[in-house]
């Protein structure tokens, strides 16, 4: 009995600390109404109590049609955790105008800053997951 109680409250400990269940995520990222192939979105977790850490982020790679799947920062889990999240997506290109660089040119983000630095992009995620959490941006 006696080593029963620590290690149900090890379970408990690690519940609570891994910050909650983990759903599926996946969806798809169109710029200006044609796919953003190659762009990296990120799901932050925002937190209701200021003075407590949401956890880790996920993140994902748009393929050539635009669509992504998430997957656990640093775990390596699918998914992301349930609960509101903050958007930030991103693609960048070598700027091949730029005539101090030798290797090809500064990379800059194609995706303006209102979706990635400045973003206002949020998204739910349920216990069951999304399959429909999809972005469709604007250059303009």
């Amino acid at each position: 009995m006696s080593v029963r109680v620590p290690v149900i409250l090890a379970g408990l400990l690690t519940i609570g600390c891994s910050g909650g269940k983990i759903a599926p995520v996946s969806g798809k990222v169109t710029l200006d109404g044609q796919p953003l192939a190659g762009a990296t979105v990120v799901f932050q977790p925002i937190s209701s109590d200021k003075n407590v850490n949401p956890g880790p982020g996920s993140q994902g790679k748009t393929d050539e049609q635009g669509v992504y799947s998430l997957k656990m920062v640093g775990e390596g889990t699918n998914g992301a955790k349930v609960g509101k999240h903050r958007v930030e997506i991103s693609k960048f290109v070598r700027d091949k105008s730029d005539p101090e660089s030798d290797r090809g040119g500064r990379p800059r983000d194609i995706v303006p800053s209102r979706y990635n630095l400045k973003t206002t992009l949020t998204c739910d995620v349920p216990p069951g997951g999304r399959r429909d959490a999809d972005f469709e941006l604007t250059s303009k």
